[in-house]
This record gives structure tokens, C-alpha cells and sequence, in this order.
């Protein structure tokens, strides 16, 4: 095989191999929670940034009438932790003082978590979440 056929043949292999791999590489999509199995994603998504690391994403919800907190440990964190803490809930904003749709996990080593369902869905909302105490909140959305 000449010096010009094996470059071509290798040059194939390796776009082939990194077609694979990009085709392949898609973001990790969530789950649905226990209680509803058709949700779509409002408002944006929050990256959590856990000691120079980014960590988690933090999202919202709303499916079945109800608005769900989900958070997201990413593969970076979890190889590199033994357990973590989550918590995440929504925040209706006529009634700040409360955190509806509370999910929690304290010494985990779960890679996601869904809050209850909170029905706020006819007010403006926002969720927050926290891993290991690091929070921060997605857009909100009335």
C-alpha cells in the first residue's frame, strides 16, 4: 500500500472514529419525576459552579398542572466527591416565604433530583437549587 493510500485510509479512520464520537456526544437529558411523566423544561438553565468547578445544573419544570425544581450533578463532580448534599424547591413569587416543591439529599451519591410538585404554576416562578450549600437560581417565568 502506498505512503498516500495508508495517510488516506488512516485520515477515514480517524474522521470516522470522531463522527462516532460527536453523533454520540449529546447533553445528558433529565429524567421525569415520579409523579409526572410528560414535563418540558421553562426558563433557563443554572450552572452551579462548585469550587472553581462547574458542578450541577440547576432547572425548572412544569408538567401535570404543576411546577417541578430538578437539579443535575454533573460526571466531573461526582468523579471527584465521594457524596454531596442537594436541595432545590420553587419559589412562587406572590409568596416568597415559602419554598414549594422541596427536594433534598444529604450525603448522596445520587446524580439527580426532582422536587415535589408545587403548584405554582399560575404565579411567576423561579427555582433554586444547591449543591454542597452553592446555589443559584434559573430565570423566572410567568
Amino acid at each position: 500500500m502506498s505512503t498516500l493510500r495508508r495517510t488516506l485510509a488512516t485520515t477515514t479512520a480517524v474522521l470516522a472514529a470522531g463522527a462516532a464520537v460527536l453523533v454520540n456526544a449529546s447533553p445528558a437529558l433529565a429524567s421525569t419525576p415520579a409523579s409526572c411523566s410528560s414535563v418540558r423544561q421553562i426558563g433557563t438553565t443554572r450552572v452551579l459552579t462548585v469550587g472553581g468547578m462547574e458542578a450541577a445544573s440547576v432547572k425548572q419544570y412544569y408538567g401535570c398542572s404543576a411546577n417541578y425544581a430538578y437539579i443535575y450533578v454533573w460526571e466531573q463532580y461526582r468523579n471527584t466527591h465521594s457524596n454531596w448534599d442537594l436541595y432545590v424547591h420553587v419559589i412562587d413569587h406572590s409568596d416568597s416565604g415559602t419554598d414549594y416543591g422541596v427536594g433534598q439529599a444529604t450525603k448522596t451519591t445520587r446524580s439527580e433530583l426532582w422536587g415535589a410538585p408545587a403548584p405554582t404554576w399560575m404565579h411567576c416562578t423561579h427555582v433554586t437549587g444547591y449543591l454542597n450549600g452553592t446555589g443559584g437560581s434559573t430565570s423566572t417565568v410567568c
